[in-house]
């Protein structure tokens, strides 16, 4: 596995590399991880059986897949790998080793953000990555169109989750309640999202101006460029009942979503939402919007409501339809759901059934 991105750092691909390496491991799989170094990680490290390395990278960010594959090379004598799996697109500027199957997973919205920019060099750029590629995976379907042919196969496998690790706890909800000053007959959303333009928050603040139900109370988990703006519309609408929490690790959000009711994904573009899948194991249902992967975790009426993107009052309209539904039938949905589509074992087993074509 090489990836940019793999915990402590947080993030979709960082949790989305972590939990399938693990996954695979568990199905008796060796599984190596090469990703970035920071702070004072160890350079090399055995957790949950997987191999990591982490690689200091110099200079621009232009070399980056440079110094990437460099070490990915000096690697293959002692790991003799069967595949390489790449996630995200910045270590196959540089990559050359064709003598092993290559699978690349397209997680990202910087992609769509290329592809309708469109013009000759991004278009040059894409088709001498993906030349590269014999496997094409993409945790969205959104995410596998491409304005042109490839010889990869292309494969949609959702993300997932660990359904075991997010159960509801009705402990830790007392317990967070508690904290947070909330009652229990309060109806708590949780938002566990990166503050960006494409997370589309601050289309929900601006929705709260239409949800004037005392007992709704926002859980924001997150932080990024645009928190000021979001912070000011939700106090403009609701006042105190927004809490901004900041950033938290993966592992200190998994308490939270037990002390919420539900969860609001209001993308502007996404995958399949890891931080859905979590709220649904938790057995919460969703709003969110109609855009990427987000139509595969929600079912109109049996486990949330899909919204327009970027409406504030249709947002806001779904969510009461919510409050004014059965939320936990809506929720036991969320959770059946995951136990028959999502657990990190389902998404292991069909990564696994990929690479065995493209080894073929």
């Amino acid at each position: 596995m090489i990836s940019m991105d793999y915990p402590p750092t947080p993030g979709g691909i960082s949790a989305h590399v972590y939990e399938l390496s693990r996954a695979l491991r568990k199905a008796g799989n060796r599984v190596t991880v090469l990703t970035r170094l920071k702070d004072k990680q160890p350079v090399h490290s055995t957790e949950d059986s997987i191999d990591i390395y982490r690689v200091q990278l110099k200079y621009m960010a232009l070399i980056y897949g440079l110094q990437i594959t460099k070490f990915v090379k000096r690697l293959l004598p002692k790991l003799k790998p069967d595949i390489i799996h790449i996630h995200g697109m910045m270590p196959l500027e540089w990559y050359d080793i064709d003598h092993i199957p290559l699978a690349y997973t397209n997680h990202t919205s910087g992609y769509l953000k290329r592809i309708k920019k469109g013009g000759m060099r991004r278009m040059a750029m894409l088709k001498r990555h993906f030349k590269k590629v014999d496997l094409f995976l993409a945790p969205s379907k959104e995410l596998l169109q491409i304005p042109f042919s490839i010889r990869a196969e292309k494969v949609f496998i959702p993300n997932g989750v660990d359904g075991q690790k997010f159960l509801a706890n009705p402990d830790k909800r007392a317990t967070i309640r508690k904290d947070l000053g909330f009652t229990d007959d309060d109806i708590v959303a949780i938002i566990t999202r990166r503050l960006v333009d494409k997370n589309g928050v601050i289309y929900l603040a601006r929705a709260t101006k239409y949800l004037q139900d005392n007992k709704l109370k926002f859980i924001i988990i997150g932080d990024g460029p645009e928190r000021a703006a979001v912070e000011h519309e939700f106090t403009s609408h609701c006042g105190q009942r927004a809490l901004f929490l900041g950033n938290k690790t993966h592992d200190e959000i998994v308490d939270y979503y037990s002390g919420a009711d539900f969860s609001i994904l209001p993308s502007l573009m996404e995958a399949t939402s890891i931080s859905g899948l979590e709220a649904m194991a938790a057995s919460l249902p969703l709003v969110g919007t109609a855009v990427g992967g987000i139509p595969e975790l929600i079912q109109d009426e049996k486990n949330g409501y899909l919204c327009k993107p970027a409406d504030p009052e249709d947002l806001a309209k779904k969510i009461n339809l919510l409050l004014n539904g059965d939320i936990q039938a809506l929720g036991h949905q969320s959770r059946e759901m995951i136990e028959e589509n999502f657990d990190w074992t389902t998404i292991a087993q069909k990564t696994i059934m990929t690479y065995k074509k493209a080894l073929q």
